[in-house]
């Protein structure tokens, strides 16, 4: 079984892959944000090594490179992989490898950082424990690296959602209490159209409150939030949850106060302290009274600024 060697994992010049095809997420902001923090080159595997590079958004750009390419590299690190790549894990000898959920734990992964030339990395201390307990697989936890991106505040009103529009985004919530909010939640994102779909989110009146895609860009997120006085993110994943996500790092960031899911901090050890560093709720009927009630934010931007110290300090 693999042990994670922590001298090994210090100080090390990567060269990041994104072994992924989603253009936007959790995924491609932790790329993005590992790749600005500390300068660290990034590529895609394709069929031909091309000698430009090519925009990957928030400001870094990519590489096209083949696997045997990437290979000669060495010092490879997995920001994420999914199904259409896995046939290239079987190439890959000594590599580590970011676990962000467990919804990543298919076979071929699980084979994959089995190896021992392999390091894992979880940016979750539930998905650590997780892997150890169910699979016997030892991984080292660090913070979500933070690129700390300029900002703008303006006078803080509106409360907005950032994250994808997907099942596991539980956005069906935010549009059953916009129905009865003073000042309805704004919609951004991209879109699982599924979910939008099967969700039912046309009859929720989801036309009305969502407003598109973001570019990608510390600028567009910043010009959202710059007036946002709350972030809702219904987030609730199984087997995972407790920790953060960019939209939760970034909403902070901008001062916003952060409206969460209490399936995502129950239960997990949370940093994330209602009424302390967040406002928690469990459905949409709490999410209402919370945001018709207009709480004070100022305390709780305070100390959720706290706890965005060990994004921007931690070293990968």
């Amino acid at each position: 079984m693999t042990q994670i060697n922590s001298e090994k994992l210090k100080n090390k010049k990567y060269n990041l892959v994104y072994m992924a095809k989603p253009p936007y997420g959790g995924w491609v902001s932790f790329t993005a944000h590992l790749s600005r923090k500390f300068n660290y080159p990034l590529f895609k595997i394709g069929n031909n090594t091309e000698s430009k590079t090519r925009p990957y958004g928030y400001g870094v750009d990519y590489q096209n490179v083949t696997i045997a390419d990437i290979l000669k590299k060495g010092k490879i690190l997995i920001t994420a992989v999914d199904k259409k790549f896995y046939p290239y894990l079987e190439q890959i000898k000594k590599a580590t490898i970011v676990i962000h959920d467990p919804t990543e734990l298919k076979p071929d992964v699980i084979e994959f950082i089995k190896k021992d030339g392999v390091n894992v990395i979880t940016i979750r201390k539930t998905v650590k424990k997780l892997l150890k307990e169910k699979h016997n697989i030892h991984s080292k936890f660090l913070y979500h690296p933070f690129y700390s991106f300029d900002i703008k505040t303006k006078k803080k009103t509106q409360a907005v959602s950032i994250s994808r529009v997907d099942f596991d985004k539980h956005t069906d919530i935010i549009l059953k209490a916009n129905k009865k909010l003073k000042n309805p939640v704004k919609i951004y994102g991209a879109l699982n159209d599924l979910y939008v779909y099967h969700g039912g989110l046309k009859q929720l009146g989801f036309d009305k409150y969502y407003k598109g895609k973001f570019e990608k860009t510390f600028e567009s997120i910043g010009h959202i939030l710059e007036d946002s006085k709350f972030v809702v993110d219904m987030s609730a994943i199984k087997n995972d949850g407790g920790g953060s996500q960019y939209t939760f790092l970034e909403a902070i960031h901008c001062e916003c106060a952060l409206v969460l899911n209490k399936k995502w901090v129950e239960g997990t050890n949370s940093p994330f302290k209602d009424k302390i560093n967040c406002f928690v709720v469990e459905n949409e009927d709490e999410l209402i009274k919370l945001l018709n009630s207009n709480p004070k934010i100022d305390t709780i931007v305070k100390n959720a600024k706290k706890m965005l110290s060990a994004h921007i300090n931690v070293k990968w």
